[in-house]
């Protein structure tokens, strides 16, 4: 019995005690009646029950909607969406909010994990502070509704709650250490706008004026070709951006490409087109040009990622910096 009570909702009633199991769909039911209606509306079907409580917990009308696997990700899809929006990340002139559309992001990133997981945290904040535990919507005679949020006030109160629980847990820390170290799989598709800024990070230097050269500028095509010739490249990390992609690693890159190849990548950087190149090195049409590109678009990633993994194993031996140093660091 111990163990039922402390992984279920409790509710007291005269002559009884009930309990929610908080693995049920039913536990989720607080959550629910908080939704706006513009978000339950994104399932239809959820808009038929009712909005009384009495009518939904003491009869099992409703019991197949709310034991459907879709009642589960109504609830946990729009608040995880929801909290995404509150989320608050460094960016360069202090916190703000993550950048980009959240359809930018996997589902597999960190951060958006962490808006599914927070929901735990929701469930005992309403049944222990809000007007939605479970005790109050047993106890509601019948015929009472609760009335709809507005989209507004639902987005107070997920913003206010996702502050509270986030200085609470102290998890603004790790926020900022997966916000840093963050890797391309973070993103959901290569013609994410996000995904490109970021890989646009990944500059070489090696032109003679000193000009930084945007790597995927350098190879790309033109408007023909397909963003697939992008090179997508781990996460970078500051210090790694000025340590390993300075000038003599590009060069130890480059050393190793035969003379074409070499030819045809400072062409790109010098602004020619792949006609031009083509027409310089005899071709009818640039498609030898674009598939040398593609390989060399390839080698670079390879290149690139070999050098990462060797920066992170050496630098994962250095001592940890103090809170102190970690601060002005960041500053």
């Amino acid at each position: 019995m111990a163990d039922t009570a402390k992984n279920s909702f409790i509710v007291l009633l005269p002559n009884q005690i009930i309990t929610i199991p908080q693995d049920s769909n039913l536990a989720w039911l607080t959550l629910f009646y908080a939704l706006p209606k513009e978000l339950v509306s994104k399932r239809n079907q959820y808009l038929e029950i009712p909005r009384s409580p009495y009518d939904v917990l003491r009869t099992d009308k409703y019991d197949n909607l709310i034991n459907d696997d879709a009642f589960l990700e109504l609830v946990w899809d729009c608040y995880a969406w929801s909290v995404w929006q509150f989320i608050q990340v460094p960016r360069s002139n202090g916190y703000g909010d993550i950048p980009g559309k959240w359809t930018s992001y996997s589902g597999d990133f960190p951060l958006w994990r962490l808006c599914y997981a927070i929901q735990n945290h929701f469930r005992n904040k309403f049944e222990t502070e809000m007007e939605w535990s479970f005790q109050k919507l047993f106890t509601m005679p019948q015929g009472m509704e609760i009335p709809w949020l507005t989209y507004q006030q639902f987005s107070n109160l997920i913003g206010n709650l996702t502050d509270m629980i986030v200085e609470e847990q102290n998890w603004q820390p790790m926020i900022d250490e997966v916000w840093k170290n963050r890797q391309m799989d973070d993103y959901s598709e290569r013609k994410s706008t996000n995904k490109r800024d970021f890989v646009n990070k990944w500059y070489c230097s090696w032109n003679d004026n000193k000009k930084p050269i945007f790597l995927d500028e350098a190879i790309k095509s033109d408007e023909e070709i397909s963003e697939e010739l992008l090179i997508h490249l781990p996460a970078p990390r500051e210090d790694f951006e000025t340590k390993i992609l300075a000038k003599e690693k590009v060069d130890t890159f480059t050393s190793a490409l035969d003379k074409k190849d070499k030819q045809i990548l400072q062409m790109r950087m010098d602004g020619c087109t792949l006609e031009q190149i083509a027409a310089f090195f005899g071709y009818k049409t640039p498609s030898a040009i674009y598939k040398r590109i593609q390989k060399l678009a390839t080698a670079y990633e390879q290149f690139v990622t070999m050098q990462y993994g060797e920066f992170l194993d050496t630098h994962s031996k250095k001592p940890k910096k103090t809170e102190k140093a970690d601060k002005d660091s960041h500053d």
